[in-house]
């Protein structure tokens, strides 16, 4: 499932004619309604050694829906490459990351844009910095990779940039700034769909603030939201510490010792409430697409973000998070198994696998549970 891409007549700057569309045709609707705009289309990731063990996926992730696949760092590259195969034969689009500074010169990115579009068909890719603090050659960025011209080289369609709403531990915030225009630079005179792809946050209040106030500052690239799966407190936890989330991550602490000793997953659905009412306040709104980080739970991730994406939810009543329903779709039949939503008394509901190997000796509290098989 290929989107057709074209040009916009003030920027002149590729765009996704699909979101394009959705976008042109944003008039006066419910919330709901725009939830269900901003959920559809989500994309997901795995890890090549998390798709070299699949056989195959939930029934949810519809035909060319977009994969990523992480960047391991120390993984031999041929990995990523089977990865990106196999999504191709289950009928995905494969969309690997490529570490800027894990890639010598412009000689292997060559190498390596080739044999993506050789052996899968890649036409969308992630490009970053990497985690590498020193360069492994010449790319000391994302920025040089980017203006050797080979992503446009090697036929492909659209190329995802990283963005930082809540700043980087290891990049000054004018750098960030002189980045992103550097970015947007390049965008206006490349035939490639580019777009934003954010840290996962916690908290969509800085991510609104700093899309509006880089909005100002002259981006024009649409953005697309990193958010969280649904995993457990400790596993976000974790994760969010080491990857540098900033001011949002307190919102997540503070729920520590309440309402989450109650579920299995922790869901992003006030974010993504959130998010949604700004687009339908602001017509100029960048936000075009939500990006999911599972984090091991990619399965009832899938359930959940298919659901929400179907309208197969309520808004809760302070109108500041959706609650997904009991869906009799929500399944994973490649294991066998159902999906358990567990709920407790003060209506947070949260997805999680049935299996007692990988969740030991886990009790619902005083939450009522509800298998679907």
């Amino acid at each position: 499932m290929t989107a057709p891409f074209a040009a916009d007549a003030a920027t002149g700057l590729p765009v996704d004619a699909t979101a394009t569309a959705a976008t042109a045709a944003r008039e006066p609707c419910t919330l709901k309604q725009e939830i269900i705009a901003l959920m559809r289309d989500f994309s997901i990731e795995k890890t090549p050694a998390e798709v070299a063990s699949l056989r195959a996926l939930p029934v949810e992730l519809t035909a060319g829906s977009r994969v990523y696949i992480t960047w391991i760092a120390g993984n031999e590259f041929t990995r990523t490459l089977r990865a990106c195969a196999r999504l191709r034969e289950l009928g995905m689009q494969p969309v690997p990351h490529l570490a800027a500074r894990e890639i010598a010169d412009v000689g292997a990115l060559d190498t390596l844009l080739a044999a993506l579009q050789r052996e899968a068909a890649v036409e969308h890719t992630l490009l970053v910095a990497g985690s590498m603090r020193a360069p492994l050659g010449r790319f000391d960025s994302s920025l040089p990779a980017l203006a050797s011209g080979l992503f446009e080289r090697h036929g492909g369609r659209a190329l995802g940039l990283a963005a930082h709403p809540e700043g980087s531990a290891d990049i000054k915030p004018a750098a960030l700034a002189d980045a992103l225009r550097a970015k947007n630079a390049h965008a206006r005179t490349s035939p490639l769909h580019m777009h934003l792809v954010t840290q996962f946050c916690f908290d969509a209040a800085p991510l609104i603030d700093w899309e509006r106030r880089t909005r100002a500052a002259g981006n024009r690239l649409p953005v697309h939201v990193g958010l969280a799966g649904l995993a457990s407190l400790p596993t976000l936890l974790k994760y969010a510490r080491s990857c540098g989330v900033g001011a949002s991550l307190s919102v997540l602490t503070r729920h520590a010792g309440r309402l989450f000793k109650l579920v299995s997953a922790v869901t992003p659905g006030e974010i993504v409430v959130a998010l949604a009412a700004a687009r339908m306040h602001d017509a100029q709104c960048l936000v075009e697409r939500l990006h999911f980080f599972p984090f091991g739970s990619f399965d009832a991730t899938v359930a959940w973000a298919a659901a929400a994406a179907r309208g197969e939810f309520h808004l809760s009543r302070d109108q500041r998070d959706i609650v997904v329903g009991e869906i009799g779709s929500a399944r994973t039949p490649h294991s066998g198994k159902g999906v358990e939503l567990v709920l407790d008394v003060r209506d947070q509901r949260a997805w999680r696998p049935v299996s007692p190997v990988n969740y030991p000796g886990w009790t619902a509290g005083k939450a009522k549970r509800k298998v679907v098989p």
